[in-house]
């Protein structure tokens, strides 16, 4: 019976004793990735794979003329832009990846940095792409630009 007592005080104790700070919980989620497929618009074809446009020529810069990262990710056939490092910028942005002389997307994006049950995680509030139409894939979550 005594070692009953004091098993439930031990749980009451335990239970009772609420720990709102999150100083022994780390929860964080990176900011989505921003990866593009740029495809023709009257034949599907993505014009890296058929030669249309060329990674090289490649950048992003924001309304401040800052420039940022890009990477090209090419695997079987498959060819996509990734522009990450912009998601890491909260707020509200304009951003211009130009991919070669004669092609220039202009992005709008706003980002919040949200926090709830001791996890960090950020949301998009707003993105655009100027000038073209675009889908975004429910699964792989690669944007598709559709260019005439």
């Amino acid at each position: 019976m005594k070692k009953n007592i004091c098993l439930i005080l031990l749980l009451l104790t335990l239970f009772s004793c609420k720990n709102n700070d999150c100083s022994d919980y780390a929860c964080f989620t990176p900011p989505p990735s921003f990866i593009f497929e740029l495809v023709d618009k009257s034949t599907g074809e993505n014009l890296f794979s058929n030669g249309t446009l060329n990674p090289d020529e490649m950048r992003v810069f924001n309304e401040e003329n800052k420039q940022f990262n890009v990477s090209f990710i090419s695997e079987n056939n498959i060819n996509l832009i990734d522009i990450s490092e912009i998601g890491w910028n909260l707020g509200s942005h304009s951003y211009k990846l130009v991919v070669s002389n004669n092609l220039e997307i202009k992005i709008i994006l706003e980002i919040e940095e949200k926090n709830e049950n001791c996890c960090t995680y950020f949301e998009i509030v707003n993105f655009q792409i100027l000038s073209y139409e675009f889908s975004k894939s429910n699964t792989t979550g690669i944007i598709t630009v559709l260019i005439p």
